[in-house]
């Protein structure tokens, strides 16, 4: 067996289960407040 072909196969495995994972919602709560961040300091750039 190719030794490639055993590692590419336990990667797509274990990325495939990590994208099965729920995103808690402490970490989406956090990505929702830097981007209402990113909204007010690119509005704040453009005035």
């Amino acid at each position: 067996m190719d030794p490639n072909a055993s590692i590419s196969r336990k990667l797509r495995d274990y990325y495939g289960a990590i994208q099965e994972e729920r995103i808690p919602d402490r970490f989406l709560d956090l990505l929702e407040r830097l981007d209402q961040a990113e909204r007010k300091t690119r509005t704040a750039d453009h005035q």
